[in-house]
């Protein structure tokens, strides 16, 4: 498999068309210029820029190691060809999917499954940390190989973590450590996924979706097929390069600034025959009960209240309802927030959700007058 990264890699760096469509299509910004004194502003200015427009933003020069990516695929590729009996191993419904095997879930606001099974780890959180939060362990299957290599993955990319925050932090006009006091002991849950060839033709592999957390860092993946909406509403081809990564800003960072920041809307398609594809998604989210309510200088910026005043738990969990992966318990917590009537008040509310409560007798008045309107 690392023969074939090479030749990937290889065959998008002596493409002048394929570099060409990166930077036409999401911006460039070179890590370099962030720790230049003379052009500091203009990587934080074009950062900026590239989350207001289209959410996406290529990240050169990053030095992530490529041994360490290229062990994690091939770790990911040994796991995935195994049985579904025995990956199911790895899998507990209680988790609501966040740790461990999952196979497949339904985008946002979509009627089928994606086509791909994947699998979610965390950082190694002392015990009272993991208390404190209510977070769950990571579960590993047998293979200490597997482990190893995702442990070093998330370390190679957490380092980057904290110049991302402080990038985004400065592009949004707060201190340097806004979004890091966010996510200190924040879920740093990285996604191996695997895309198998051939999803049937009523089928993608990720239907056009956004990412629930702060913001998301990507990798380059095994094969093409990340693709990107922009402004003008077109889908754009994404190929990452060996030496840069992804990120896109999410649900979360959209909804602290109001909506000027985009949370970018994405899917991944299969356009070869007999190919499949592996990636890896580092998600970056905050702690449970940070508040992720819009800040008043955005307000006053877009003129009007956008977006409604939640925790990063309340949002998180309402798209784990969206997307069917929650237990009761923990719809029943959701219901008990409150969060859906503050959803509905600025038109943000999930119908899927709305609908999960009603079928469990958990639904406000209000809840049940919004269904109404969307089945009338």
């Amino acid at each position: 498999m690392k023969q074939l990264y090479k030749l990937f890699v290889a065959c998008f760096l002596i493409s002048g068309i394929a570099q060409a469509k990166l930077d036409a299509t999401i911006p460039v910004i070179d890590m370099n210029d962030y720790y230049s004194k003379s052009r500091h502003h203009i990587f934080i200015k074009d950062l900026s820029e590239a989350m207001q427009t289209v959410g996406f933003v290529a990240v050169i020069n990053s030095k992530v190691d490529p041994e360490v990516l290229d062990n994690a695929y091939n770790a990911a590729q040994n796991f995935y060809a195994k049985p579904l009996q025995q990956k199911s191993k790895c899998q507990k419904t209680e988790l609501n999917g966040q740790r461990g095997y999952v196979q497949s879930e339904m985008a946002k606001g979509q009627a089928k499954k994606d086509y791909k099974e994947f699998y979610h780890i965390t950082r190694e959180y002392p015990a009272q940390i993991r208390i404190q939060y209510h977070y769950a362990a990571n579960i590993w299957p047998e293979d200490q190989s597997f482990t190893l290599a995702m442990q070093q993955l998330i370390q190679e990319l957490d380092q980057y973590t904290t110049v991302i925050e402080s990038a985004l932090s400065e592009s949004i006009g707060a201190e340097p450590d806004f979004l890091t006091n966010m996510t200190r002991h924040g879920d740093f849950l990285l996604r191996s996924i695997h895309y198998p060839a051939n999803p049937p033709t009523d089928t993608v592999w990720a239907a056009a979706h956004t990412d629930i957390d702060l913001f998301t860092i990507l990798p380059r993946a095994t094969a093409e097929g990340l693709q990107v909406k922009n402004a003008q509403g077109e889908w754009i081809d994404v190929i990452v390069p060996d030496n840069a990564f992804i990120i896109n800003a999410g649900d979360m960072l959209q909804n602290i600034t109001n909506g000027v920041y985009k949370s970018a809307v994405h899917r991944v398609i299969s356009k070869n025959k007999n190919i499949e594809r592996y990636s890896m998604v580092a998600f970056i989210h905050p702690r449970p009960d940070d508040r992720m309510d819009p800040l008043p200088k955005f307000v006053a910026q877009v003129g009007a209240k956008k977006f409604a005043n939640v925790t990063r738990n309340e949002l998180l969990f309402e798209r784990l309802i969206d997307l069917g992966l929650h237990s009761p318990a923990l719809l029943e917590q959701f219901a008990k927030s409150g969060a859906i009537s503050r959803l509905i008040e600025v038109n943000r509310a999930s119908p899927h959700a709305m609908q999960a409560l009603r079928d469990a007798n958990l639904a406000t008045p209000d809840v049940l007058l919004r269904l109404e309107k969307y089945e009338s």
